[in-house]
């Protein structure tokens, strides 16, 4: 009996670990729009820092950090990393459902793949309120938006899952 309550906790957590990461299909099509206090362009490097508030938009994909380095080569964005005290995401998921939330201190976006990795005290939940809401918590998480799969932990880095029980979830709104 122990053997299946542990193979139905592991379908649930990876029910859980694959749910939220449905985005809009449409979000890798849209443009990639950042605002911030400061911008510095340096050509010769193929990089701009952002610096203060910066926010970034694509499609319903929101990311806010306190710093932002955007990597280009022949005029293409290879890479943009965040740091922030936190870095916070948000993005909606298709068919209706509550958006996916992530903060952690640093975050790696790489648009060709559509894979934004969250890295040091990282965390992932879907709904407006994250002390009440299923999430995933490491030091590493790897959320790949076009495969709607996400993953924790894994070289050292451990994942902890919670897991609201179905019938105790408060609704989402004003607390």
């Amino acid at each position: 009996m122990k053997h299946t309550t542990n193979r139905k906790l592991l379908a649930l957590i990876l029910a859980c670990l694959a749910q939220p990461s449905l985005a809009l299909d449409s979000d890798a099509r849209q443009p990639i729009n950042i605002e911030s206090d400061t911008a510095v362009h340096d050509d010769a490097k193929g990089e701009t820092i952002y610096s203060g508030n910066v926010k970034t938009v694509q499609g319903s994909l929101e990311v806010y950090a306190d710093h932002m380095t955007v990597y280009q080569k022949n005029g293409k964005t290879e890479r943009i990393v965040a740091t922030g005290n936190p870095v916070r995401l948000k993005q909606t998921p298709e068919g209706g459902r509550e958006d996916m939330h992530g903060t952690s201190q640093r975050a790696d976006f790489f648009p060709d793949t559509s894979i934004i990795i969250l890295l040091d005290t990282a965390t992932v939940w879907q709904g407006d309120r994250k002390d009440s809401s299923d999430r995933v918590a490491s030091d590493r998480i790897e959320y790949d938006t076009r495969k709607s799969l996400m993953r924790a932990g894994g070289g050292g880095k451990r994942a902890h899952v919670t897991i609201q029980p179905s019938g105790d979830k408060p609704k989402t709104g004003a607390p």
